[in-house]
């Protein structure tokens, strides 16, 4: 019996560890001149400037400040559910991102709002959901 659950368990851990290898790379938007660099798959990309040593990934650009992915909640071969925190810590956002069919991200803002862009000098809310094309 222990034998089963612990296949199961294993099995499990595979097919998470394969959903998240998809949402790998660099991949930009242009209407918010902004980036997004993940790797859902581990934490693995050191961010020097900050007091992260490394993280599963971080969006930066027109934005209030940069915003790092600290935590994988869920993910599965076409979403992922992660948690965000701002550069100065101060804020946390859950964000939904998905794979379309062109391997492009979309990025869907769950709950309240805090990411906002800067427009016009003034920050102005991130649209709810917003296209990062794979570079």
């Amino acid at each position: 019996m222990k034998k089963v659950v612990f296949s199961m368990m294993f099995v499990l851990v595979t097919l998470v560890g394969k959903a998240q290898e998809h949402f790998t790379g660099s991949f930009y938007c242009e209407e918010l001149k902004a980036t997004l660099m993940m790797n859902l798959t581990e934490p693995a990309l050191p961010l020097k400037d900050l007091d992260f040593d490394e993280t599963y990934g971080y969006m930066k650009g027109n934005l209030n400040g940069m915003w790092v992915i600290l935590k994988v909640k869920k993910a599965d071969e076409k979403k992922a559910l992660v948690r965000m925190v701002s550069d100065m810590g101060v804020d946390a956002q859950d964000v939904e991102l998905k794979l379309t069919d062109e391997g492009d991200v979309e990025l869907k803002l769950v709950g309240e709002q805090n990411i906002k862009t800067i427009q016009d000098r003034k920050y102005v809310k991130l649209p709810k959901v917003v296209v990062f094309k794979k570079k």
